[in-house]
């Protein structure tokens, strides 16, 4: 094992050794860019050009470019997405971007959390993603689950135009949630008529505990749009049906009675531990996912520079899973799942270890937006989103398979009128001065989040209606927070960007309802903080530009965090997920160092990182004696600290035409420096934040018709406890084997309306586990039609 990890670790090295010597190589030889206004080429006249002109260049760039934005950015277009990515889902478009891990289990997964450089994908609520101006992240949660996932399903892969990627809090335009960064998605609308759809299909293999199968998936997408004048429309649609490998597995429970069923088929195993023998017995969670995304935009040219647009997205997913016992009964050989069994002589109740659980879920986003482009001396934008969670139930039985089998006791959980708005104003203005220019930004912003979350049984767990209330959580949160941020260029070559955020903070309407009936109502909360940015940026020459920034940021406390009180039993043994009203927000103080240099086809970025989290919350698990049970809730760790250095490069053409090479990779070392509540975990590794990722991707363009790409992406272990007591990491609820995946991908255009592609992710079909086993080899199939 010891040997194993020692060749795992110098993965990474190989990524940065390559990146390092071949692109500077190649490099240094080119002639850099010369300046076009040095030459007297058309571009020195482009400060000439018509309002229309200078509009257009305007409503094209991005929210860095146009609010002047100091953080880092790194950028996927959709061009490089066609040409090397296996495109399934929309959160897929991400996966090869400098130090960001999305927990993608399956094909249709909808609990993808992101995790980036100083953040794992349970803090969830310390990134923020848009598509548009809809705000994707929900920050109901700070969590791994249903409600700390973003909403990457309200956007269709096939309307993504391109990804921006801002590292950091450094941006006075963003709130506190912007500790991990900034993900910004922008899709497509059409300028003339166009059509097109596609299939795709996928096969994954499996083998885990000696159980091999091969699990298929389809989706079917379709986009019709066109433009007519000032107005603008495109409408896509997608159908998925997707089956995953199992996501859970079951041990044997606590013993329990005498006598039993003779049986055979546990597969022996070490606990995430280390320290204790385990027997898995089956699977879990084997899901089948039907899910139906539709998405209906206009957009219309008020004047020239002014424009405005509507979006409205549904989602809907019918969802089941499934287990597979590997028990046999001794003397028959038939599958055995409930009722008392003795395996090597000791004896267990199975209950209702091994069951089934169904999802039906419809959400809605609307997102509307008001946008001025004039590129001239003031622009201002108005936008507001909308997501709800119309329908959002999850029944699961509480009786053996054989019961539930026939429509037996249940529960229905339910999250129905769960969701969130938002509202954000902002200008910048470009004034001119003897000191030189100034993009001076501004802004006010306003979100609400609502949580109505609610759990009964049921005398019929698949069709029954709901009976007795077993527990009730509801709450809101409400921020409102004005912000203002210049950018001055005080010399050709220097640009100073000052900013500040401040926020109010209330949280309200808290109650929790056990299944005893008592009521708790919390107190609200209510709280002022003021956030100060500052960068510094220095462009010597056109080769080179180094930044130094420097940034607080506070997150303030989700929703679930105060409010949400859950029942769960693991294995006999009572797990009570608490609320806690009382948390404090989180407050960062992050710092960048950053170098810039660009090439005549490609860039190179080394950055140096430092980040300290005072009062950090995580879900600890402590015992409570006096409940006689254990309590997991959310809780303040009191620091963390977090550096490290992260290098990135892209270049065309290197060595011949078509080679384009793009890596990076990103050391850090994330610790907790002081917590009280659980003094084992200090000095241990911040959860999910491994100190090495790397990735990178070659592609070839073979002809003008013909791409191929090869991408490796690499991560270290990591750890999911905050003690790191989790040192088995290759088995269920370990988490964080080391692990190389290694991507292709091949296009064709077949005709000028018709491309093939197909791809294998995880060709080398490694096994890792991050909590639950990860997608081993995929192959995959796509076929577009564009006209």
């Amino acid at each position: 094992m010891k040997h194993a990890k020692i060749k795992l670790s110098t993965k990474p090295y190989l990524l940065g050794t390559m990146l390092l010597t071949v692109l500077p190589g190649i490099s240094a030889a080119e002639t850099p860019k010369v300046d076009d206004k040095a030459n007297g080429s058309q571009a020195a006249v482009l400060p000439e050009m018509t309002v229309t002109a200078d509009s257009d260049k305007a409503a094209r760039q991005t929210a860095t470019e146009k609010y002047k934005l100091p953080a880092v950015t790194e950028s996927v277009t959709r061009e490089k997405l066609e040409d090397t990515v296996n495109v399934l889902n929309t959160e897929d478009a991400i996966k090869y971007l400098p130090n960001i891990l999305v927990r993608k289990r399956y094909i249709g997964d909808k609990e993808m959390p992101v995790s980036m450089r100083t953040s794992g994908t349970g803090s969830s609520a310390r990134s923020l993603i848009y598509a548009d101006g809809i705000l994707l992240s929900s920050l109901l949660g700070n969590n791994n689950g249903m409600t700390g996932s973003p909403r990457w399903n309200m956007v269709s892969p096939s309307e993504i135009e391109r990804v921006d990627v801002m590292y950091g809090p450094f941006s006075a335009a963003y709130g506190g949630n912007s500790i991990g960064g900034v993900i910004d998605i922008t899709t497509r609308m059409p300028e003339k008529f166009e059509a097109g759809g596609g299939v795709q299909s996928a096969w994954q293999e499996y083998d885990v505990y000696g159980h091999t199968d091969i699990y298929d998936s389809q989706q079917y997408t379709a986009n019709l749009g066109s433009r007519h004048g000032d107005f603008s429309w495109r409408f896509d649609v997608s159908h998925l049906d997707a089956h995953s490998q199992p996501i859970s597995f079951t041990y044997l429970p606590t013993s329990s009675g005498a006598g039993g069923v003779p049986v055979t088929g546990a597969v022996g195993d070490v606990d995430r531990t280390g320290s204790q023998r385990i027997f898995a017995i089956g699977e879990g969670n084997i899901r089948h996912t039907v899910q139906d995304n539709f998405k209906w935009k206009l957009a219309y040219d008020i004047t020239p520079t002014l424009k405005a647009s509507y979006t409205l997205g549904l989602w809907q997913n019918d969802e089941s899973g499934g287990f597979n016992s590997y028990l046999r009964n001794a003397n028959t050989g038939t599958p055995v799942n409930s009722g008392l069994i003795n395996m090597n002589g000791r004896n267990y109740n199975l209950g209702s270890t091994f069951a089934e659980n169904d999802y039906q879920q419809m959400h809605w986003s609307h997102g509307m937006a008001l946008k001025s482009n004039t590129g001239g001396i003031f622009d201002w934008e108005l936008t507001g989103s909308v997501i709800n969670y119309g329908q959002d139930e999850q029944r699961a039985p509480t009786v053996a398979p054989n019961l539930a089998a026939a429509g037996g006791a249940g529960t229905i959980t339910s999250l129905n009128d769960t969701g969130w708005h938002t509202v954000d104003a902002k200008g910048i203005w470009r004034p001119d001065s003897a000191w030189g220019p100034h993009h001076v930004s501004f802004g006010f912003h306003h979100d609400l989040y609502e949580l109505n979350n609610q759990q009964y049984a049921t005398s019929n767990w698949k069709y029954g209606g709901r009976g007795l209330l077993s527990t009730n959580s509801q709450g809101k949160t409400e921020t409102n927070a004005i912000w203002i941020q210049d950018a001055w260029t005080f010399d050709p070559d220097w640009t100073l960007t000052l900013g500040g955020r401040l926020e109010n903070w209330n949280a309200f309407d808290g109650t929790n309802t056990g299944s005893n009936g008592r009521t708790i109502n919390q107190s609200n909360r209510s709280d002022l903080r003021f956030s100060p940015k500052a960068s510094l940026a220095w462009k010597p020459t056109d080769s080179w530009k180094f930044t130094s920034s420097i940034a607080q940021a506070y997150r303030f406390p989700t929703v679930t965090e105060l409010f949400q009180g859950t029942n769960i039993s693991v294995s006999g043994t009572s797990n009570i997920v608490n609320p806690n009203p009382t948390l404090k927000p989180e407050e960062a103080l992050s710092s960048e160092l950053s170098a810039q240099y660009f090439l005549s086809e490609g860039s190179l970025r080394l950055s140096l990182f430092h980040e300290k989290v005072y009062d950090a919350i995580y879900s600890q698990t402590t015992f409570s004696p006096t409940a006689n049970s254990t309590l997991s809730y959310a809780q303040n760790i009191d620091q963390i600290s977090t550096y490290g250095w992260e290098f990135s490069g892209e270049h065309s053409n290197v060595v011949i035409d078509g080679l384009d090479l793009s890596g990076n990779v990103t050391w850090a070392n994330s610790r907790i420096d002081k917590n009280a509540a659980l003094p084992a975990s200090v000095g241990k590794y911040q959860p999910r934040v491994p100190e090495w990722r790397a990735s990178a991707t070659a592609t070839y363009h073979v002809t003008k018709d013909f791409t191929s790409s090869i991408s490796g992406r690499y991560s270290s272990q990591q750890y999911g406890q905050i003690d790191n007591s989790d040192v088995n990491p290759d088995t269920y609820t370990g988490t964080g084997s080391a692990f190389f995946v290694v991507d292709t991908r091949a296009k064709y255009q077949l005709t000028k309306q018709l491309t093939l592609s197909a791809g294998i992710d995880n060709i080398t079909n490694e096994k890792y586990w991050i909590f639950h086993v990860f997608p081993q080899r995929t192959y995959i199939a796509e076929l577009k039609f564009n006209y």
